[in-house]
Order: structure tokens, then sequence, then C-alpha cells
């Protein structure tokens, strides 16, 4: 049996299998072929996509926006490429899932609406045992091994904040103030997000604090619901110079960061498709 966690964010997407953890930018491009290279479209996704953003004629898209999905045909390539990148050592792929496999796909927690055509749409291309979309940073409060809690998530394109008790959600956020708000500020390309080495103390700092205040400000109506809950902060949003430490200045308690807190609602999404295997 196959375990499949699907984190599919505004910037990357993170998928964790039984073997494999996958990461990719939220990207995909087609291009007609010109008349000299035959017939048809080509199409990419990721890496693959910023590469062929570099020849005439390419379109290039970002499916996901504020973490909900805004084109469904981008979208759809996203989810065939991670489960396929996942399954590629085993003998599933290619193959119809059913019985074989359980996915579990996080989106935010403002996103409900979606759950229902995202399932579908996994249901009709892989065929799966069964698949489920929950909260994206139940993930998260999983793989902190926590029931209760206050669950932040610093994404590239959007923020979130759940509060969660005997693992279940109970009030939560979606936050129009991300990481890209950084990239806007310091960022000299459209693909800059994917180079982590422009995240420096010196050119970050005063944007990390504008952002934090930007978050502390959204998040001020739901403090009396997170009063005396651990407060748990994934997302790359949080590996960001200074971030964790002014977020705790701003909070006034310290915040738990996941091992790894990119891939942090991935690996918890996944851990809960294992347990369901």
């Amino acid at each position: 049996m196959n375990a499949i966690g699907l984190d599919i964010g505004t910037g990357f997407v993170k998928c964790v299998s039984d073997k494999k953890q996958i990461k990719f930018p939220s990207i995909y491009a087609y291009r007609q072929l010109a008349t000299w290279e035959g017939r048809g479209i080509v199409e990419a996704v990721g890496d693959e996509a910023i590469k062929m953003a570099e020849i005439p004629n390419t379109r290039v898209k970002r499916p996901v926006m504020l973490g909900k999905p805004i084109d469904e045909k981008g979208f759809e390539k996203l989810v065939v490429r991670a489960i396929e990148m996942s399954l590629e050592s085993n003998d599933a792929l290619g193959k119809s899932l059913e019985s074989n496999c359980i996915v579990i796909v996080g989106l935010p927690y403002e996103a409900k609406s979606h759950a229902a055509n995202i399932k579908k749409m996994i249901t009709r291309l892989f065929s799966p045992k069964q698949c489920t979309v929950v909260a994206q940073v139940l993930g998260t409060l999983v793989d902190v091994q926590l029931a209760d809690a206050a669950v932040m998530s610093l994404g590239h394109g959007t923020s979130e904040v759940v509060v969660f008790k005997n693992s279940s959600p109970i009030k939560g956020i979606s936050i129009h103030h991300a990481v890209s708000e950084i990239m806007t500020e310091i960022g000299s390309g459209k693909t800059d997000y994917v180079n982590h080495e422009i995240f420096t103390e010196e050119r970050t700092k005063p944007h990390v604090i504008s952002l934090a205040d930007a978050l502390i400000d959204d998040l001020n109506h739901m403090r009396q619901d997170m009063e005396s809950l651990p407060i748990v902060v994934s997302g790359g949003g949080i590996l960001l110079p200074g971030m964790k430490e002014t977020l705790e200045s701003k909070l006034g308690t310290s915040v738990i960061v996941p091992k790894d807190p990119v891939f942090s609602n991935a690996i918890g999404l996944y851990k809960l498709a294992a347990k369901t295997c």
C-alpha cells in the first residue's frame, strides 16, 4: 500500500510518499511547437517549466494563487507530476492505483470550497483506494505530535493560522501576507523565489519586521482562542533570517518550529495517510 501526503502551495508543490520527498515550483508552462519541430503542444511543470519559459512563445502560468487552484488544467498537471514522481520507484506508476494508494491532500483553511473538486480530480486521474482533503496545517500538527495547538504556516503566497482542539480545527484565518511580499521588495526576477541565497539578514530584516507586524495585526482577533495553547510555526517563511525571533517578540511567547518546516505539512499528511494503510 502506498501512502501519499500532498501539499500544493502557491510557491512550491511538496509531496511525501513511502520512499520519497518531492518538491518543485508551482509553475505550469506550455508552448505550441514551431513548424520545423512538428505538431502539437509541449507542456511542463516545475523546474522544467522555468527552463521552458526561456523559449519564445511559451506561456507560463501559476495555477495556485493564495493557496487556491485558479487554473484547473495547470493545477491538474502539478498534481499528476507530484504523484508520478513520488511513485516512480514503485510498480504502481502508470497503472491504476485502486486498492494500492491512499492520498491525503492539504488545502488552506479558507479554500474548503475547492475540496470536493480536488478529490474528484485525483479520483478520476488515479483511482486511489482513498483520497481525503483536509486543512493543510493539520499536517504540521501531526508532524509535531500535538493535538491542541495554534498552527501558523508562513508560505510563499499565503499565510494562515488555525486553532486545533483534539486535532480538530475550531477556528482559522487565511492571511494574504506572505513571503511573496518580501520577494516583491527585494526580488529581481519572476522566479527569484526559488533562489534562497537572496534571503540575507541585511536585505530582509526590515521586510521581516513588516511582514510579522501584518501577520500579528490579522490574527489579533484570534488571540483569545490561542491563549494557553502552544504556537507552532511552519512554512518556508519561518526560515527567513530573524523571523522566528521577531514573531516570538511580538507574540510574547516562544514558538515551536518543526524539524523541517518547509515539508512539515506534507510530512504530517503522509503520516495520516500511512496510518490509514
